[in-house]
């Protein structure tokens, strides 16, 4: 009887366990099956390809335009920077979600599209996470995977710099992706030119910035502040891709800039005006051009063995405001 009783358990669990795993290999939204299938057309180690990285959408009305930009530019796969819901956790995480799926479910369906954590999904309650990783069938909001010669590390919310455990599994992670394409992403960026303060966006070295230079990371991808910028720093390329669709925000932390940034946004109150544009790009060369209306972009990031190259490209209209090969 005790051997009978010990046989029904083990079924159990193994069918609940194979129960799950179906679960989480059906959910469409789960990038990982679709990575399987894009080794299976292009190789296992394609040494070629083509993703974009965008974030901070929100639930606007503008996220399908964007979406539709990507899909005519044909990536292999996304990455996100996060705040792609106002609202994550409690009923009205569950209806943002519901809105996700409306205006970004077929997409999500064609492309894998690796997502992250921001402040917004962990907004609203206590099971912010646990929608995250239902929507997305992610088992873990801190995780890393590879394609082809680049490694791609997802980071959380919570700022890991003083975390010694967070810390050091980024190190593991970043040693084991040596001789490879590094790209970080995430939601809080490490330096910016918008609103954000100093207590939130440091602006300056860390002890995970460090960990960036001592392993040749090629860029590090960040949302939040609702601006675009690329900088580099110390070696490590910095690109904010939060321009999804929410509110863009203005150029509050200009004087932070160094020689070779580009940058878009919101001109701050003294720059605005009767008659004037109320946005502007500023190019890495230093020419800026004004901007009537909020633009809504998409970051495209392409591999050729060692070369990496990256486009900031208008939503609507498919112009390039920023190139540069960035390794």
């Amino acid at each position: 009887m005790k051997h009978l009783k010990s046989l029904f358990i083990t079924v159990f669990v193994l069918l609940f366990g194979l129960g799950a795993y179906a679960q989480q290999s059906e959910n469409p939204y789960n990038p990982e099956p679709k990575m399987d299938q894009l080794r299976a057309r292009k190789g296992k180690k394609p040494t070629q390809m083509h993703f974009l990285v965008f974030g901070d959408s929100k639930g606007s009305e503008h996220f399908p335009g964007v979406l539709k930009r990507a899909d005519m530019l044909q990536p292999d796969f996304c990455i996100t920077t996060a705040d792609l819901v106002n609202r994550g956790a409690g009923d009205q995480g569950k209806i943002d979600y519901k809105t996700l799926d409306e205006d970004g479910g077929w997409f999500m369906r064609k492309y894998p599209m690796w997502p992250t954590v921001g402040n917004h999904e962990e907004s609203g309650g206590e099971d912010g996470i646990e929608n995250f990783s239902n929507f997305f069938g992610m088992k873990k909001a801190m995780y890393s995977f590879n394609y082809g010669n680049a490694k791609f590390i997802a980071l959380p919310w919570p700022k890991i710099k003083d975390d010694p455990k967070k810390l050091r599994w980024l190190k593991r992670e970043l040693r084991k992706a040596k001789g490879k394409h590094i790209f970080v992403y995430k939601h809080r960026p490490h330096y910016t030119m918008g609103n954000k303060s100093y207590d939130d966006v440091e602006g300056a070295e860390t002890e995970t910035t460090k960990l960036f230079d001592k392993y040749n990371v090629t860029a590090v991808f960040s949302g939040h502040d609702h601006i675009y910028y690329r900088t580099k720093r110390n070696g490590t390329n910095y690109i904010i891709s939060a321009g999804a669709g929410a509110s863009i925000y203005s150029l509050k932390r200009e004087k932070d800039a160094i020689e070779g940034d580009a940058y878009y946004g919101k001109k701050v109150d003294e720059e605005q005006g009767e008659g004037i544009a109320p946005y502007k790009f500023h190019a890495a060369d230093g020419t800026e051009t004004d901007i009537p209306e909020a633009m809504f972009y998409v970051l495209s990031v392409k591999i050729d063995g060692e070369k990496v190259a990256i486009q900031m490209i208008d939503a609507k209209t498919g112009k390039v405001w920023d190139e540069a090969d960035i390794n």
